[in-house]
């Protein structure tokens, strides 16, 4: 995100520039100085979407530039030295940028590790995740009832059933899930249809769904891949017969170094 901000930023200086020395109006050139890179950056967001407020923030940074510039060639037009108060607001929307970059960056990435141990101690030496944990729904409690009852259905079964593979994942990199499902006496349980749906909460658009093939005695395995670093839900839905069972949990993915 900071890439295609501070890179739109470069860009709408350059086409600036160089409109104003083809000849073209400071009006012009300032038009097209935040035009072009926005209309190109709409093209990107087609493919990789990163959300309404990241859009509105590229646009409201594209905006102002290109209000700065043209502000800044009339008055170089004009051969008149910028008065403090246009000073002023040019650092204002400077800082501006640089503080919505960081916000944003933080939100998605997390904080530096180095700077997330200077203000978030850590005495018992375990992993702080820092991203943005996504959004919860106004009406949850709603759910929760049946989130109750859903629990004590399941512990009517007996089933056991344990997921490896979740211990270490990182993005772009393979990664297989063995899940082993169990009744209540111990034995193996065959033939049940197991699916793991996975939500990515930084981005709607790399969420997943994985489908297990069984490969043993009441073991199942799939081949997990995901696209990027970062909090992730998992929701492991198992089906045999009438019975099914539900477990969800949060899961976190590192970057791939």
């Amino acid at each position: 995100m900071t890439e295609t901000l501070f890179g739109g930023l470069l860009l709408a200086a350059f086409l600036f520039f160089t409109s104003r020395r083809l000849g073209l109006s400071n009006f012009w050139a300032g038009i097209l100085s935040g035009a072009i890179p926005f209309i190109a950056y709409i093209f990107y967001s087609t493919r990789y979407w990163p959300g309404g407020d990241v859009l509105a923030i590229h646009f409201a940074v594209y905006l102002a530039t290109a209000g700065l510039l043209m502000v800044f060639g009339g008055m170089q037009q004009k051969k008149q030295r910028m008065h403090w108060g246009p000073k002023l607001i040019v650092g204002f929307f400077i800082g501006l940028v640089m503080l919505n970059a960081s916000l944003l960056s933080i939100a998605m990435r997390g904080l530096p590790d180095s700077i997330a141990g200077i203000f978030l101690p850590n005495p018992d030496n375990q992993t702080v995740h820092t991203t943005f944990p996504g959004l919860i729904p106004h009406d949850r409690n709603k759910l929760y009832e049946p989130h109750l009852q859903q629990i004590e259905q399941q512990r009517n079964l007996g089933w056991q059933v344990s997921v490896d593979g979740f211990g270490v994942i990182k993005s772009k990199v393979g990664q297989t899930v063995k899940v082993t499902l169990r009744d209540a006496n111990n034995q193996p349980i065959h033939g049940a249809d197991i699916t793991l749906a996975l939500w990515r909460m930084a981005n709607s658009a790399d969420d997943r769904k994985l489908s297990f093939k069984e490969t043993g005695d009441g073991v199942y395995t799939a081949e997990l891949l995901l696209p990027d670093e970062g909090r992730w839900i998992t929701e492991l839905y198992i089906q045999h017969g009438e019975d099914d069972f539900l477990k969800k949990q949060s899961l976190y993915v590192d970057g791939n170094d």
